[in-house]
């Protein structure tokens, strides 16, 4: 409208037979066309409505800040509500907020209703962080003869799928909620799985059982798939059958233990959470074979992109350099 009454304007129209021809008051008209004549075109852009000012001072909404902060990341566990953090502001500040506006205010304030990550009650910040300075721990892990430029970092682990499935999203009509499948039969399969994030190298073993044997194969395809002159260092969690022992046999190999009660150090339980979501939740598994062919089908689709595989499971803080 602004753009078609200056064009109006320019074609040698007065102001009031504008207004007459667009039907819109005359003094819109002539604001304009002043601004048109004071900044050009992008005088006539539309300005976003400022809004009502906020009622929370910047030093009332730092601390409201820190006390969503702390209570996200609580020791104790629970979660904050909307209705919650309504009765804080009223309380500590004395001011009313609308339900709907206290969302609002949570997005200005760079907070989101997302998904929490789980933690042991037992694990320790100070033991993850020691475990972080990679480098030292990978010089205690292999033979003093290696040097670090030729060691390649894998992460391993095992996961279980089977008929007693999870269920997951999916897309549907909104206000409905699908039903999907949850077999309480029993057959399920061992996922064994080794990624190296710098190459995007993998291996893998699907078998009915765990056992030190099995563990000590998936070690040996890990060092044959090691180019020659390289060594591997692979890290694990302290399950049962990652005894020490179990790369004994393997001169290019060392393993490595993450630190007790830390899974998000593992970057392969992402591989297993993008298997679960893409290919095997919400899945009907007639018996042990079918298993075993959909875990192999999703495995084959997840590492058919490199880059995928590089991105999902580097770690800034898994790497090594010269010293």
């Amino acid at each position: 409208m602004r753009l078609l009454a200056v064009a109006l304007f320019l074609e040698g129209n007065s102001r009031t037979e504008v207004a007459r021809r667009l039907k819109v008051a005359r003094a819109s008209v002539n604001a304009w066309v002043a601004k048109y004549l004071a900044r050009g075109v992008i005088g006539l852009d539309a300005k976003k409505n400022k809004g009502r000012d906020s009622d929370l001072t910047t030093a009332q909404k730092k601390q409201l800040s820190g006390y969503i902060e702390e209570q996200c990341t609580s020791s104790s566990g629970g979660r904050l509500t909307g209705d919650a953090i309504l009765r804080y502001i009223q309380q500590n500040f004395n001011v009313d907020y609308h339900p709907n506006a206290i969302y609002k205010l949570l997005e200005q304030l760079g907070f989101s209703w997302i998904t929490s990550r789980s933690k042991h009650p037992k694990q320790s910040t100070e033991v993850q962080t020691a475990f972080k300075k990679f480098q030292l721990e990978t010089i205690l892990n292999i033979p003093g003869s290696v040097a670090l430029e030729r060691v390649d970092i894998w992460f391993q682990d095992e996961a279980r799928f089977g008929q007693q499935n999870t269920t997951t999203r999916l897309w549907a009509r909104k206000g409905t909620r699908p039903r999907a499948i949850r077999q309480q039969q029993f057959d399920y399969a061992h996922f064994f799985g080794a990624v190296c994030p710098e190459t995007g190298d993998t291996e893998a073993l699907i078998v009915p059982y765990l056992s030190k044997d099995i563990m000590r194969q998936h070690l040996s395809q890990i060092a044959q798939r090691t180019k020659a002159g390289r060594h591997a260092v692979v890290v694990m969690d302290g399950a049962g059958w990652h005894t020490p022992d179990i790369a004994d046999e393997f001169t290019n190999l060392s393993i490595i233990k993450l630190p007790p009660y830390s899974p998000e150090l593992n970057p392969i339980e992402q591989v297993w959470s993008w298997l679960r979501q893409h290919y095997l939740a919400n899945r009907n598994f007639q018996c042990y074979e079918d298993i075993v062919n959909a875990c192999s089908n999703a495995w084959n689709n997840f590492i058919s992109d490199t880059k995928r595989v590089m991105s999902l499971c580097q770690r800034d803080w898994a790497k090594v350099t010269k010293c």
